[in-house]
């Protein structure tokens, strides 16, 4: 369930436990990232585990999560569509392996659940920094 401001309003026994920061949801947000790792590279087999997290993806998780605080990224209430534009790497790697670490990164932050996107957009561009990658949250009514 999302809440919302009325949601809370209607409830004045719950109580949050930062309300200074609740934002209401938005239409649209936007926000600059460092490009993830590679799917293929999120993963690792560990013997007696299973697969768990890589290092790598462990260390972008952090690094995109303090982004996304620097960046006071607000939220998309609902369904919603997902347009993410990457800037050109010199290497050759294929964009759609970076969609799904950018979706379960905007989980329970910006978005409530990553089951409620509708359509992804990805793309290269020139104009977005090396290494850089921005993403629209838009909410689909």
């Amino acid at each position: 369930m999302t809440w919302t401001l009325k949601d809370i309003e209607a409830r004045p026994h719950v109580k949050l436990s930062t309300p200074l920061r609740f934002k209401p949801a938005a239409d649209v947000v936007s926000v600059q990232l460092t490009m993830p790792p590679s799917v293929n590279a999120c993963w690792a087999n560990v013997p007696k585990k299973g697969r768990v997290r890589s290092t790598a993806y462990r260390r972008w998780s952090k690094l995109a999560t303090q982004e996304l605080q620097q960046q006071q990224a607000g939220r998309v209430a609902g369904k919603f569509a997902l347009v993410i534009s990457a800037g050109r790497m010199k290497r050759r790697c294929d964009i759609d392996n970076r969609i799904k670490a950018v979706l379960d990164l905007l989980s329970g932050v910006v978005t409530a659940d990553d089951a409620e996107c509708e359509r992804v957009s990805a793309g290269w561009s020139d104009e977005v920094e090396s290494g850089k990658i921005v993403v629209q949250v838009r909410a689909v009514k």
